[in-house]
């Protein structure tokens, strides 16, 4: 069902007299659907918030792109945003010269969504924004899949080892497919030994291979994959290599990075993630390596290079554009690479993880669990009467401590101490025993 067009401000023109520059700035609206890759048991599409990332990639020459607010919405029943308010940035695009900006902002949407227990879901999104598009109606975003993530950060050496070498394996086995043909890469192709326990829930691995390799990605079903004409395609076909091995070494790298740098030492954060992004960002630089234009094979029909979507925004009528699609890919390899390791710790969202002492799902101070996730000491609290009063701490260990008064006794006559605990004493007490 086609959802109605949000109401939108015009876009404003801001012409710069120093400069001579005609930027332009204004709001960009966006609607679409989240879906979850596989269904996830206690979770559905209704209530996942869906936001703009703070980040933006200009893909004009000369461009730069900013965002400069940002409005974030649920889902509702269906899986469809916005739910009642709107998923929206101000965006800004400067060229610095007297022309209207040319080419466009790579912008991500992002959405998570958890079981309130121990399972969280991640996805994102990106496309392609244009000078011109600022300020019209909602824009139609591509479709956010969700996949499971690991709720505690941690990327264990064994599932560190199967990742890389899955990756490796299945990217060259793409090649070799796409060179040999289905029944001569069969014998050649290997893979990596069976998945550990829990490494890779939300099959990121996969998708990293579907976005870098689009309908490419032969490796699934070998027997029945397709070569092209090397003859007339072999440069074509080596930007595909280009392409899967650019992918395959920043997701591998960057998820090692992530778990080295910042899991382990007990600084993880959404700040540290994004300085490993900013490290390994170059292994992505044999994409600009790759100096043709995408074809069409014509035996099988098959178009090489190729990525799937949100990148294959980047390749418009064949044309490449690599700087468009080295961003994309990073924003979306990133978010597959986060997610192999596992969460970010999120004080409030219910999950004790690396760095928090404890997480009661709220930020509030006073309840034994901190604002921070950190164990509070509320002093001590008394229950019970006469000899079944007892004392005992508020709290213990980040969480409310019960206080369960002692057993009553046969009151005795004359002790001066209520034994039975129903707030007579002695000879006042009709239950006493002498």
């Amino acid at each position: 069902m086609a959802r109605p067009l949000l109401p939108t401000l015009a876009a404003t023109l801001l012409l710069a007299p120093a400069a001579g520059a005609l930027d332009v700035q204004g709001p960009v609206s966006f609607q679409g659907q989240v879906v979850y890759h596989e269904p996830i048991p206690g979770m559905d599409v209704a209530g996942i918030r869906v936001s703009v990332d703070p980040a933006t990639e200009a893909t004009g020459n000369g461009v730069r792109c900013s965002i400069l607010t940002n409005q974030s919405d649920e889902t509702d029943a269906g899986g469809l945003y916005p739910d009642g308010g709107s998923v929206m940035a101000e965006l800004r695009m400067e060229r610095g010269g007297p022309q209207m900006p040319e080419g466009a902002c790579l912008v991500t949407l992002r959405a998570s969504a958890w079981d309130g227990a121990s399972t969280t879901a991640h996805g994102s999104t990106t496309m392609l924004v244009t000078a011109a598009q600022i300020g019209g109606g909602a824009l139609d975003a591509p479709l956010i899949s969700l996949r499971a993530s690991k709720a505690g950060a941690e990327l264990a050496p064994e599932c560190k080892k199967w990742v890389k070498k899955r990756l490796k394996l299945r990217d060259k086995c793409n090649a070799l497919v796409l060179k040999l043909g289905g029944a001569a890469a069969l014998a050649k192709c290997k893979d990596a030994p069976p998945e550990p326990l829990d490494c890779d829930p939300g099959q990121q691995v996969d998708a990293v291979l579907a976005l870098a390799h689009g309908g490419n990605d032969q490796q699934r079903d070998v027997a029945s994959g397709e070569a092209v004409d090397l003859a007339m395609l072999g440069a074509q076909a080596k930007c595909q290599q280009l392409f899967g091995k650019a992918a395959v070494k920043f997701t591998s790298t960057l998820a090692a990075r992530i778990q080295a740098e910042c899991v382990k030492p007990g600084d993880d954060s959404a700040d540290c993630r994004a300085q490993q992004v900013a490290a390994v960002k170059a292994k992505l630089d044999p994409i600009d390596n790759c100096s043709v234009d995408a074809a069409v094979d014509g035996g099988t029909g098959r178009t090489v290079p190729q990525v799937d979507p949100p990148c294959s925004s980047c390749t418009v009528a064949g044309v490449i554009d690599r700087k468009c699609l080295k961003a994309c890919f990073e924003s979306n390899l990133a978010e597959l690479a986060s997610s192999l390791v596992g969460d970010v710790p999120v004080c409030g969202d219910g999950i004790p993880q690396n760095g928090e002492f404890c997480d009661d799902g709220n930020q509030d101070d006073g309840d034994c669990c901190s604002s921070l996730c950190g164990a509070e000491d509320l002093g001590d609290q008394s229950c019970g009467v006469g000899a079944c009063e007892v004392s005992v701490a508020m709290c213990m260990e980040g969480e409310p401590l019960l206080c369960e008064p002692g057993a009553p006794q046969p009151e005795d006559c004359g002790n001066a101490v209520d034994d039975d605990c129903d707030g007579d004493t002695d000879g006042a007490d009709p239950d006493c025993m002498p």
